[in-house]
């Protein structure tokens, strides 16, 4: 009986194949970190943003959390420091429902608070008058 050898062009193919999954494997598990931490700065970002949006009297300007919250943690006061969020109040066209029964009036005052250019959220605030 004669033994079958594998000859240098298989192993040559066969690590070359498993070179190529591997390399797939690392870019994937790149991108899938990189989201993760895209996601994770978002959600952060998101969260301040909430924290501003639930004033009524936000005026437009320029708000500093650490103005706005106080913290006895220190790293979380230092964390606050430097994050600003630009607020722009703006009355939209208010919605009138006249009838005979009624008069209604709806007034519309949307407030957009935005911060470092890439998040921005829409707040509606709604004043039913007689």
């Amino acid at each position: 009986m004669m033994k079958q050898a594998i000859s240098l062009v298989e192993v040559l193919v066969s690590v070359m194949l498993i070179s190529v999954v591997i390399v797939a494997l690392l870019q994937i598990k790149e991108n899938n970190l990189s989201l993760l931490e895209k996601l994770e700065e978002t959600t952060k970002y998101n969260n301040y943003i909430s924290m501003v949006a639930l004033e009524n009297n936000t005026k437009d300007g320029n708000i500093y959390l650490s103005e706005k919250l106080d913290f006895n943690d220190d790293d979380i006061r230092k964390e606050l420091k430097d994050i600003k969020i630009e607020v722009k109040n703006q009355n939209l066209i208010p919605i009138k429902l006249d009838t005979d029964e009624y008069k209604i009036k709806i007034n519309i005052k949307q407030t957009t608070l935005s911060m470092d250019d890439s998040i921005q959220k829409q707040y509606y605030r709604f004043k039913i008058e007689d």
